[in-house]
């Protein structure tokens, strides 16, 4: 006598192990091309898409961090005490985006104006340069310079602090 066949829905599915978020952001990594020596420092975010760059306005998106980068990153990524909030990283932030500005790392478009050349009209960059210098007066200069050792330069704070000491050693 034949076994009566089951419908799918009474089939007993095989019990798969659910991939931990580290196996999923390697898997992905891996899928894009991501060298291997970069997975370990990845972690997966969400970010709201506000100008639809990426596809719809006020999307969800999933991306990829590198979370290994700058000490700054680091202490964003693996904050247990909350020492940065969201007010404290986009400062930071804010002020990382200046320096590249001022450094000329990025361009201002002016969509009005045809572009013959790939010269940088200079505005950008000195707008960024007059905000840092508003910000830079506002601060002691000892700690605007540690500020910016860490932040901008990637020293370690340890060695970047380490001028604040009254200490002789």
């Amino acid at each position: 006598m034949p076994k009566p066949k089951l419908k799918p829905s009474a089939r007993i599915r095989r019990a798969r192990p659910m991939k931990s978020e580290a196996e999923r952001t390697g898997n992905l990594a891996r899928s894009i091309g991501v060298p291997g020596a970069q997975i370990p420092n990845l972690a997966m975010a969400k970010i709201v898409d506000l100008s639809a760059e990426l596809g719809e306005k006020m999307k969800v998106v999933n991306v990829l961090v590198n979370r290994g980068g700058t000490a700054v990153e680091q202490w964003f990524g693996r904050d247990p005490a909350g020492l940065f909030d969201e007010p404290q990283q986009r400062a930071i932030r804010h002020t990382q985006a200046l320096w590249s500005r001022a450094d000329c790392q990025l361009r201002a478009v002016d969509h009005s104006r045809d572009v013959v050349d790939n010269q940088v009209e200079g505005m950008s960059q000195q707008e960024a340069l007059d905000e840092l210098k508003w910000l830079k007066d506002r601060m002691p200069r000892p700690y605007w310079d540690v500020f910016e050792s860490v932040c901008r330069f990637d020293e370690e704070a340890g060695v970047a602090g380490s001028r604040l000491a009254s200490n002789s050693r």
